[in-house]
């Protein structure tokens, strides 16, 4: 007689709150200076480089939406000079013509004159959109897919979709598309279409910023299976001479876990002055092949006379070696000095002519066996370039539930911001300026040494870059080589001769990155401060002019006596006031700081310019460490008396100045609905709320905002508000700090707070809130530390969010019922309500009803069709142990 397998116990779906994250400390940074003294603050990095990465890339024949302005490729039209309009017609017969025979590459410049409205064609997009997938379909054009994705990304002429961007920038990529690989790191870089991975993002952006090689055979040829763990490694040789050339990766041992593998595994030490160094070796499953692409670090500079070997090694059980021969093209078989343990290899041979198939094979314990041939891509992307030395300049750690990091390296920084100024890219030959103005850099004829020198001139290699992207309208380099100017730094013009007035040169560098519109200079100050707007232009530079006109500011050390006189004489408070104020308009803190205190060393202060600076204190204090800062801060709310809550409202619906001045209706949303807040409207204050803690553009995301905001409502009310201020406080996530001593000090921590959290759902409950007692009862079934586990309150908190519709409940209130947690055991009531779950969509639920149908409980009859049918609802959910239900199911009914 079969022995009856005891059925899979039911689960409770607990609490899901909003992504959690980890207790934040904020140890407060005692200032030496007094609260009350003006300092020029150092060079800060953010400014100097932006930790933003660049926008996603169109083809280099199409400029940005903001201009609608078409290049048509040098094949086509001159580049930059727009054709007569017959002409013009001329060309789009033509293009229509080839199109319609099937060319590709017609149809996407079809797609792209368009898009942008030129040569004598109207703008009208979604025609564009049905050439750019004309063009896919003729020939998987990758300029047409590349586009396909900016377009579903930014959600011009279709709905926004950042998982449907990801798949046309993939298939882009696969044709060959470094733009595309370039568009899909910034995409991961901040997390747009799932979590944010930079190490997926670098490894991107080094295939499209170098070249690489691209191979697809079935996972089986190497071994692989899911949940069956390897090692791998990867390898280039060069035969040079008698003794071949190695440059290895890191080994990396995987446990392939989920339903997909992807895996980057880089190589730190890679030589850049050597031709075919691998970057990164990226492995990912789909289906049942394994894809493999091979970043190489390729100047392209030197041709190869030598055929370049890649090899991945794959090892799966750690024992002795089984691949012991190479497949070496024109050569005998040579034995590695460095070959690791390995069961399997796979090798492709990257010829000297480039646009050939590339030889591929795999390795073992016999005779090399060929593999389908791999690819060659040419990359050299200045964008990526840029955007890995950003990555590199700050250092990159993703979130601990995804894990990695990318650590901060000046060099390999300044590697990738060489290959992007070498063409050209102003924003890598601004950054390039900036290390060497920190000094982090060494000699570059050192660089591959152990032991470094630091560069000897840093100051002339920081002018000489920011001259560079200064030449080409870059207005962070305006800002710069003006600050080397104003701080005597900097004497000389490009050609090495003294300049007279370096005070008056730096004025006119600050000024074009500034006023870039010269509103200022057109309208003047008093007129600009009258309309109460923000005049377009950098917000450091505005700062540096500010306190370039502050008397309270200290001037340089070491200056000329004529460069002191030109400073003393350009003081002037009024005007200092004005560039500050313009400054702050943008968020920038140290402005924010200045004019706060400026305004507070008045002899009179009104409550208006009270109300003002504290505001800038406010927001200040928010995003500072600085005990001072602080102190400053409550000092002045104490003074300020019931003006500070008006202040601190003022702070919280703060918006910065946009960079684009262009109207935006979202942007017009948020200006309303800040006006509405500010007479009280409760609505418009959770709306705001919720957009803060959401990030919805053009707010970023801001959980204290979020809290303080949601307070305000909860308090007058709103129920909405107070459910997600419970969320708030039982994450830990934009909640007051509170105070911790430990060994060696003490320490300010954002906590969860599971008794308020339990208070703020309660009333969020009573008012009727199904989510909110579901939540609550969460609570009491999770229970924690400080919060005591309650099943009978779970029970009952359940059966109210259940009776309001909330199918999460309903299979959490029949698990209650099936092991009589909190209530008396009753199966027929655990069955009841978990088809009730079941049937409102819950996959938990549907998991549990299967159960059931399976064993024959809760007077359900034992029914395997039924079974079968709710675990596969569940399984199309991504249940987990749906699957494998599923699977067991099927395997009795067969029998």
């Amino acid at each position: 007689m079969m022995q009856r397998k005891p059925r899979p116990r039911p689960r409770m779906h607990l609490l899901k709150p909003p992504k959690r994250h980890p207790a934040k400390k904020r140890p407060r940074k005692r200032s030496n200076s007094p609260s009350n003294q003006l300092q020029r603050p150092t060079v800060p990095w953010a400014f100097l480089l932006g930790q933003a990465l660049g926008r996603a890339e169109y083809p280099s024949s199409v400029s940005r939406f903001s201009t609608l302005l078409v290049l048509i490729g040098i094949g086509w039209v001159s580049l930059g000079q727009a054709p007569a309009s017959s002409d013009g017609a001329a060309l789009l017969k033509r293009l229509e013509a080839a199109s319609a025979a099937g060319n590709a590459e017609s149809a996407f410049r079809l797609g792209e004159l368009y898009r942008a409205g030129q040569v004598g064609v109207t703008h009208d997009i979604r025609r564009a959109i049905q050439y750019y997938r004309q063009a896919v379909r003729l020939g998987n054009h990758p300029g047409a897919m590349n586009t396909l994705g900016i377009l579903y990304e930014q959600g011009v002429g279709v709905k926004a979709s950042q998982s449907t961007a990801v798949e046309w920038y993939e298939k882009a990529a696969r044709e060959g598309s470094a733009m595309a690989l370039a568009n899909l790191g910034k995409i991961h870089a901040r997390g747009e279409a799932g979590g944010q991975d930079y190490r997926l993002a670098t490894a991107e952006l080094k295939k499209a910023a170098g070249d690489w090689v691209s191979l697809r055979f079935p996972m089986s040829d190497v071994g692989l299976k899911r949940g069956v763990p390897f090692s791998f490694a990867g390898m280039s040789l060069i035969q040079a001479g008698a003794e071949p050339e190695y440059d290895w990766t890191a080994s990396r041992k995987i446990k392939w876990t989920g339903q997909s593998l992807r895996r980057p595994v880089f190589d730190p030490n890679y030589d850049s002055a050597k031709p075919a160094d691998i970057t990164v070796v990226d492995l990912r499953s789909e289906g049942d092949d394994l894809l493999i692409d091979i970043g190489i670090f390729d100047t392209g500079k030197v041709p190869l006379t030598k055929p370049v070997q890649f090899v991945i090694f794959f090892d799966l059980d750690g024992r002795a070696n089984a691949v012991s021969l190479f497949q070496l093209s024109g050569a005998p078989a040579q034995k590695p000095e460095k070959l690791p343990n390995a069961d399997y290899a796979v090798q492709v041979v990257l010829g000297v002519d480039r646009a050939k198939p590339l030889p591929a094979f795999l390795l073992s314990a016999t005779a090399p066996q060929p593999l389908p041939e791999g690819r060659f891509f040419r990359g050299n992307n200045a964008g990526a370039q840029h955007d890995l030395g950003i990555i590199y300049t700050y250092g990159k750690k993703n979130a601990p539930e995804v894990g990695g990091e990318i650590n901060q390296n000046y060099q390999t920084a300044a590697d990738w911001y060489f290959r992007a100024a070498e063409q050209s890219h102003a924003g890598a030959q601004n950054n390039l300026g900036v290390l060497y103005f920190k000094g982090t850099q060494t000699r570059r004829d050192q660089r591959r040494l152990l032991k470094r020198d630091p560069d000897p001139n840093p100051i002339e290699q920081a002018a000489y870059w920011y001259r560079m992207a200064s030449g080409q309208g870059y207005a962070d380099a305006h800002a710069n080589l003006g600050f080397l100017y104003e701080t005597g730094l900097l004497t000389t013009d490009i050609l090495d001769r003294k300049i007279p007035n370096p005070m008056i040169k730096a004025r006119e560098l600050y000024l074009k990155a500034a006023d870039p519109g010269e509103v200022v200079a057109t309208q003047g100050e008093s007129a600009v401060n009258a309309l109460g707007e923000a005049v377009p232009g950098l917000a450091v530079a505005q700062h540096h002019l500010g306190s370039l006109h502050d008397p309270d500011e200290p001037l340089a050390k070491d200056l000329s006596s004529q460069a002191e006189q030109q400073l003393r004489q350009a003081k002037n408070a009024d005007r200092a006031e004005f560039w500050y104020r313009q400054a702050s308009a943008r968020d920038y803190a140290p402005s924010q700081l200045r004019l706060a205190k400026r305004i507070l060393a008045r002899n009179e202060v009104s409550p208006d310019a009270r109300l003002e600076a504290l505001k800038w204190l406010y927001l200040v204090a928010d995003n500072s460490e600085d005990e001072a800062v602080h102190d400053l801060r409550d000092h002045e709310a104490k003074q300020a008396g019931v003006l500070a809550e008006s202040a601190r409202l003022e702070a919280d619906l703060f918006l910065a100045a946009p960079e684009n001045p262009e109207p935006s209706d979202q942007r017009a949303k948020v200006e309303r609905l800040a006006k509405q807040a500010r007479f009280g409207d409760v609505k418009s204050i959770y709306e705001l709320g919720h957009m803060f803690q959401m990030g919805t553009a053009p707010l970023k995301q801001d959980y204290a905002r979020a809290y303080r905001l949601y307070l305000r409502a909860a308090k007058e009310g709103n129920t909405e508000s107070q459910f997600r201020l419970g969320s708030l406080y039982n994450s830990g996530a934009g909640v007051p700090y509170s105070f911790r001593r430990g060994f060696g000090g003490s320490l300010s921590l954002q906590l969860p707070d599971r008794t308020e959290a339990a208070k703020w759902y309660e009333m969020a409950a009573e008012r009727g809130h199904a989510e909110a007692a579901y939540y609550l009862g969460n609570l009491y079934a999770e229970g924690s530390f400080k919060f005591k586990r309650d099943f009978r309150k779970a029970a009952d908190w359940f059966r109210k969010a259940a009776n309001l519709g909330h199918a999460g409940a309903m299979n959490n209130l029949g698990y209650l019922y099936d092991e009589g947690l909190g209530v008396k055991q009753d199966r027929k009531a655990a069955f009841a309500h978990y088809k009730k779950g079941a049937e409102a969509g819950h996959a938990g639920a549907q998991l549990n009803l299967s159960a059931y149908y399976s064993a024959g409980l809760g007077g359900a009859g034992k029914d395997l069709n039924q079974a079968l049918i709710w675990a596969e609802k569940a399984a199309a959910q991504g249940e987990p142990g749906a699957g494998e239900k599923v699977a067991a199911i099927r395997h009795l009914l067969r029998k």
